[in-house]
Order: C-alpha cells, then sequence, then structure tokens
C-alpha cells in the first residue's frame, strides 16, 4: 500500500502568497486602467450642464417649461420636422426607440440641416429678445458635437457628415426665463 506524502509546507506558503500578490496586482491594474479610461467623466452635456446640476434642479426644469410653454409657443423648425413646445420627455427613451417610433424620425440628414426656432406669444405676436442654445451630439461619443446659438428667431444651416443616432439639447431662454428641450433623432 503506498502512503501520499502531504504537500511541502513552503512550497504551500509560495502558492498562497503568489496567488494573493497576483490578486493584489490585478487590483491595482484594475484601478490604474479606469483611471486612464473616460470612466466616471461627465462629458454629457444634457441641457447644457452637468449631470449633477440636472439631477439637482430638475423639478425646476419641469416648472420652468411648463410656465415657459404656457406663455408662448416655441416651435422648432428641424429640416422637414416642426415640433412644437418645449420637451424632454425623449430624455427617458433608450436609442433604440428612435427606430420604433414614427415622430422625431431621421430629423438630421447627412449634408445641410436647415434649423429653426419661432418663439411668439400666445396671440402670435414675434418674441424678441430670446436666446437659444443647442447641443447636437452623438449618443455615443462627443467627438462631432455641434454647438449653434440662436438669437431672436435666427435660421442656422450646418453640416452632418455623420449617420448615426443623435440627441438635440439645450436651452431656451425668453424674457430671462429659462426652458430646456432633449430630442432624441437620428441621422440617415
Amino acid at each position: 500500500m503506498s502512503t501520499k506524502k502531504p504537500m511541502n509546507k513552503w512550497l504551500l506558503y509560495t502558492i498562497f502568497v503568489a496567488k494573493f500578490i497576483s490578486g493584489l496586482g490585478l487590483i491595482v491594474w484594475t484601478i490604474y486602467m479606469t483611471m486612464q479610461s473616460d470612466v466616471g467623466e461627465d462629458n454629457d452635456n444634457a441641457f447644457l450642464s452637468t449631470y449633477h446640476s440636472i439631477d439637482d434642479n430638475y423639478n425646476d426644469m419641469i416648472i420652468s417649461n411648463t410656465k415657459l410653454n404656457s406663455k408662448y409657443l416655441i416651435t422648432f423648425n428641424l429640416n422637414k420636422e416642426v415640433i412644437k413646445g418645449l420637451s424632454h420627455e425623449d430624455i427617458f427613451l433608450s436609442q433604440r426607440a428612435v427606430e420604433k417610433r414614427q415622430t422625431r424620425k431621421n430629423i438630421l440628414i447627412l449634408g445641410d440641416n436647415n434649423f429653426s426656432i419661432n418663439i411668439t406669444d400666445k396671440s402670435g405676436n414675434i418674441i424678441k429678445d430670446t436666446d437659444t442654445k443647442m447641443l447636437i451630439t452623438m449618443a455615443t461619443n462627443h467627438k462631432y458635437d455641434k454647438r449653434i446659438e440662436f438669437k431672436d428667431n435666427q435660421n442656422k444651416i450646418f453640416n452632418f457628415n455623420r449617420a448615426g443616432y443623435w440627441n438635440i439639447t439645450g436651452t431656451v431662454r425668453v424674457n430671462n426665463e429659462k426652458g430646456y428641450f432633449y430630442i432624441k433623432t437620428n441621422a440617415r
């Protein structure tokens, strides 16, 4: 009958220490690689602000939008799409929801895009002293962001050369009152 010789105590300790050190090394490597990437950075700029500010002031934004929509008719003319009123509901949709819906789909086109914003009171009188800031950004990165500013119902033409999913977000300021909009669409 053969008896099994027990494992050398020092070999067992060495294997344990090696596993422990390599485990610590993998933890340090993970932290180092995470610090080198963009993980945790706030580059979203939805509503031209940080997500911390949006999170802290979301209820105030909704109240502000309700006030502006009750006083003014704000119309976005985005190529052939007309959007009336300040809207932020698209922020709750996934990008793939754009594929399935009928409105706000394919707003952007490759090539020249024509955008205008018309702001009138409820009687139809054009409102002066308006300021609209818009950011058009891809859902996946900020490499192709376009910032556009409108003063007093201006019309702007700009060029797109990338197909994909896009977010159109920004602020509208009318007589020192501020409203917010967020539109998800795609470019083809």
